[in-house]
C-alpha cells in the first residue's frame, strides 16, 4: 500500500492504494482505522501501487486529489470527479430528511417492545457532511435490498439503515458498466441519492462520521464485483449438504412430529438434507438470553444424556441423513468480544455469544437460523455498546458482527464449514453467512431482492418458498440454497394436494440431479464473487435485459424465467428449451405461456455450448466424491471448468480442490468434446472418475470415437449417450 496526502482547508485528503484497481479516498485529520479494520472484517491491503505527482495509481485505476477539494478517478475507459466541499450542507440535510422521512422511518411496534417504543429519540445528525459524484448517464447497480421491482437504482434516494422488511440488507456499494464501483465505508445510518435530486449526480449524505470511500475499477460488472469482494470478503462457501433442501418445521411440532415428517420425506422419495426447528424448541419462547434450554415437553433432551444421545431424536435424524437446524433470536452486543480480542477492557458481564451454542452443537445441532427479532425490528436508540458507541453508529455493523461471530464460532467448534442463515445484513456480511429475504414470502419482490443482493456481494440468499404456486416453486429451486418454510401451517409437500406435490417433487429431484453443477457454481462464487443467481447485466449487453427481474442466469448456462408470460433470449447464441428441447435463436422475445407442461411452473433454457455436470439424485447429500458423473452437453462452442472439493472442510481456503476443464466445439459435420485431466486434490478424492456424456443432437450420429477409437453409443430422447469416458476427445460425426 502506498499513500498520498493533499491539504484541504483544515483537513487532509488521503489517497491509498489497496490492491490492483482498488483505491481508498479519505477526508479527515487523523485517519483512524475503521471498525471494519479494527475488528478484522476486511482483508488487509496489499503491497501495491505507485505514487504519482498528484495522487496514486493501482493497476488501471488512477486517483488524483486537488487542493480545491475535488478528486478525479479514472481508468482506460472512464473519468469521473468527486466533490468533497461542504458548500450547502443545510439544504442537503433538509433534502435527505424530507425524502427519507427524517432518516428515521416509521417504527413498527412489536409485541414486547413497549419500553423501547416509549423512548424519546435523540438527534444523531451531529456532524452532517455530504459528497457528490458527477456522472454521465451511466446505469448503476447494487445497494443490496434496494428495490423490489427493478435492478437499475437510478432515480431514487436510498436509506442505508437496517430496517425490518424494508431495508434488511442495505449495502452502501454500487457499480456501473462505465467501469467503476464505489463503497461508502460508513457504519452510521446515512442516505444515498442516485441521480434523483440531479440526474447527473450521485450524492451521499452522512449525518455523522468521516468521509471514507473505496473506488474499484473493472472492464465489466463481474470484474468490479470481484474487486469489491476481494476487499470485503469472498462470499461464503457452505457445506455441500446445505445446497440441498431445508425443511422448516411447523412451529408447534414436537420430536414425534419431526420424526414422522422425516420418515415421510424418505418414504415418498423426496430428497431433503436438513430439518429446522422454530422458536418452540426452547423452554422459553423467543429466549434472547444465553441460558437457553430445550423444551423437554416437546423435545426430550436432558442434561443427563450423553452428547450426542444415540437413541435421541437428533441422532436418529442423523442416521437417516438429516442435519438439524435450530432457530435463534439475538440482541447480543458483539462489540464486547471484538474489543477483548484487541486487548481492551469491556463490561465483563457480556460473554462471548457462540459459547452457549456449543451446548446445542454437542447435542447434535448442525446449523442455526438466526432471526433478527429486536435487532432490527425495534431499534433501541438509547443503547450504548461495549465499545462506547451508540446505535446510530453500531446498528448496521452489528449485522455483520453477528454473522462473523456465528461463522468463526461454528468453524472453531469442529474446524468444519458452518451453516447458518440470517435475514439482516450490511457490508461484508456475505462473507460470513447464508441469507433469506425474511418474512417476505416467495414472490417477485423476493426475486428482485435476491438479484440486487447478488449485485452487492451477498449472493448466498434464498426466500421462504411459497409451495402453493407453481411459479414460485419453479423460481425458488433455482436459488443459491433452498428452504421450504412450514412455520405457521401445513406447507408440507404431502399436504398441498397431488398436483402441487408432483410439481414440488419434480423440482426437488431436478435440484439434486443438478447438484454437481450447483455446487461447482458455489465454489466459483466463493472464488470470484460472481453470484449463483446472476442478474442479466452481469453477462449480457442487450438493452432488453439491463433492468429485468423476470429472468436471470443460474450459473453460467441456465436461463430461468419467472413471473412473466414472456422471456427475452439474449443475442449471440442459440437457446434450448430445457423442458421440450426446442431450439430458439437469441435476440428475441418468446411467449412462454405454452413453453412448459402442467408439471412445471416456469421456463428454463440452456445456452448453446453449455456443459452441465449432473448425477443421479440421492435422498440426501453425503458429500463424498462420486465416481459416476453425467455431463449434459449442448453443442456449440463452449468451455467449462468443473470445480469440486471435499464438501465439508475448511481446506478450500488452502486451495484444496479439483478442477476439470471441459470444452465442446461444433462444425457442420462434427461435434468434439474434450474432457481434460482432473487436476488438484482434496481429502477423499477418487482417482477413477468416469463420465457419461449426454450430447444433445437432433439427429443420430453416424459414428462416435473416443480418443480416436470407435465407441458404442445409445441415441434416445434427442441425446447421444457415450459411456465410460475418463478423459480425452470424444468426436461425434454426422
Amino acid at each position: 500500500m502506498v499513500s498520498k496526502i493533499i491539504d484541504f482547508n483544515d483537513k487532509k485528503i488521503q489517497l491509498s492504494t489497496y490492491s490492483d484497481n482498488i483505491v481508498r479516498i479519505r477526508v479527515g485529520k487523523d485517519f483512524e482505522p475503521t471498525y471494519f479494520e479494527k475488528y478484522g472484517v476486511w482483508k488487509q491491503a496489499d503491497e501495491c501501487g505507485v505514487v504519482t505527482n498528484d495522487g496514486v495509481k493501482a493497476g488501471n485505476l488512477s486517483v488524483v486529489a486537488h487542493s480545491d477539494g475535488t478528486v478525479t478517478i479514472s481508468s482506460d475507459i472512464f473519468v469521473r470527479s468527486f466533490d468533497f466541499n461542504q458548500r450547502d450542507v443545510d439544504s442537503v440535510k433538509t433534502y435527505f430528511n424530507n425524502t427519507l422521512k427524517d432518516m428515521r422511518p416509521e417504527r413498527k411496534q412489536i409485541i414486547g417492545d413497549e419500553e423501547v417504543w416509549k423512548q424519546t429519540l435523540k438527534d444523531f445528525q451531529v456532524d452532517p457532511k455530504y459528497v457528490t459524484l458527477k456522472t454521465e448517464n451511466e446505469k448503476f447497480y447494487g445497494l443490496g435490498e434496494s428495490n423490489v421491482d427493478r435492478l437499475i437504482i437510478n432515480g431514487k434516494t436510498y436509506l442505508m439503515r437496517v430496517v425490518y422488511q424494508d431495508y434488511e440488507i442495505p449495502i452502501p456499494f454500487f457499480m456501473t458498466k462505465a467501469g467503476y464501483g464505489i463503497l461508502c465505508t460508513s457504519t452510521f445510518w446515512h442516505g444515498i441519492d442516485v441521480c434523483n435530486k440531479k440526474n447527473d449526480e450521485v450524492c451521499w449524505y452522512l449525518p455523522n462520521g468521516e468521509l471514507d470511500f473505496f473506488v474499484f475499477a473493472g472492464n465489466n460488472l463481474a470484474e468490479i464485483e470481484e474487486r469489491y469482494t476481494y476487499l470485503t470478503g469472498r462470499p461464503i462457501l457452505l457445506p455441500k449438504w446445505a445446497y440441498g433442501l431445508t425443511f422448516v418445521e411447523q412451529d408447534k411440532a414436537n420430536q414425534f412430529n419431526v420424526m414422522d415428517d422425516a420418515a415421510k420425506f424418505r418414504e415418498l422419495n423426496i430428497p431433503c438434507d436438513m430439518i429446522s426447528l422454530e422458536p418452540g424448541w426452547m423452554s422459553k419462547r423467543y429466549d434472547f438470553s444465553m441460558e437457553k434450554k430445550w423444551n423437554v415437553e416437546r423435545f426430550y433432551i436432558c442434561d443427563w444424556m450423553s452428547k450426542p444421545y444415540r437413541s435421541g431424536f437428533i441422532s436418529t435424524l442423523n442416521r437417516f441423513g438429516y442435519k438439524l437446524q435450530l432457530w435463534l433470536c439475538c440482541k447480543h452486543d458483539f462489540t464486547a468480544f471484538e474489543e477483548r480480542k484487541l486487548g481492551n477492557e469491556v463490561d465483563p458481564t457480556i460473554p462471548e455469544w457462540y459459547e452457549h451454542l456449543v451446548n446445542f452443537r454437542k447435542d447434535g445441532a448442525a446449523s442455526f437460523k438466526v432471526d433478527p427479532c429486536h435487532v432490527v425490528d425495534a431499534v433501541d436508540e438509547k443503547r450504548v455498546y461495549a465499545n462506547g458507541k451508540d446505535e446510530s453508529e453500531m446498528h448496521n455493523l452489528q449485522q455483520t458482527l453477528l454473522v462473523k461471530d456465528m461463522y468463526q464460532g461454528g468453524a472453531g467448534y469442529n474446524n468444519m464449514r458452518p451453516m447458518h442463515h440470517y435475514c439482516g445484513g450490511y457490508t461484508s456480511a456475505g462473507a460470513y453467512s447464508a441469507f433469506t429475504t425474511g418474512d417476505s414470502g416467495g414472490r417477485l419482490k423476493t426475486l428482485a431482492w435476491i438479484l440486487n443482493c447478488g449485485l452487492s456481494g451477498v449472493p448466498t440468499i434464498t426466500c421462504d418458498m411459497d409451495i402453493f404456486a407453481k411459479h414460485t416453486i419453479h423460481y425458488c429451486f433455482f436459488t443459491a440454497w433452498i428452504q421450504l418454510n412450514s412455520w405457521a401451517g401445513f406447507c408440507h409437500p404431502w399436504w398441498v394436494g397431488e398436483e402441487l406435490q408432483n410439481t414440488f417433487v419434480f423440482y426437488d429431484k431436478l435440484r439434486y440431479r443438478l447438484l454437481p453443477y450447483i455446487y461447482s457454481t458455489a465454489i466459483e462464487t466463493n472464488m470470484t464473487g460472481m453470484p449463483e443467481c446472476r442478474a442479466m447485466p452481469f453477462m449480457y449487453e442487450d438493452d432488453e435485459v439491463q433492468d429485468t427481474v423476470y429472468e436471470y442466469m443460474f450459473g453460467n448456462s441456465l436461463l430461468v424465467g419467472a413471473f412473466s408470460d414472456k422471456i427475452y433470449l439474449p443475442k449471440g447464441s442459440k437457446w434450448i428449451n430445457y423442458w421440450t428441447k426446442e431450439v430458439f435463436k437469441g435476440g428475441q422475445y418468446l411467449d412462454v405461456a405454452s413453453q412448459f407442461s402442467d408439471l412445471q411452473g416456469g421456463v428454463l433454457f440452456v445456452k448453446e455450448g453449455a456443459i452441465i455436470p449432473t448425477e443421479e439424485p440421492r435422498q440426501y447429500t453425503d458429500c463424498k466424491d462420486h465416481k459416476d458423473i453425467t455431463l449434459e452437453i449442448y453443442p456449440g462452442n463452449g468451455c467449462y471448468t468443473f470445480y469440486e472439493d471435499d464438501g465439508v472442510s475448511l481446506e478450500f481456503n488452502n486451495g484444496k480442490r479439483a478442477e476439470t476443464v471441459i470444452s465442446v466445439a461444433q462444425n457442420n459435420k462434427t461435434v468434439t468434446v474434450d474432457v481434460g485431466e482432473r487436476t488438484g486434490s482434496f481429502e477423499g478424492m477418487i482417482n477413477d472418475r468416469e463420465y457419461r456424456l449426454d450430447v444433445f443432437a437432433q439427429t443420430k450420429p453416424s459414428k462416435v470415437t473416443v480418443n480416436g477409437k470407435t465407441a458404442s453409443f445409445d441415441y434416445a430422447d434427442g441425446f447421444v449417450k457415450v459411456y465410460g469416458v475418463t478423459k480425452g476427445k470424444v468426436e461425434l460425426s454426422f
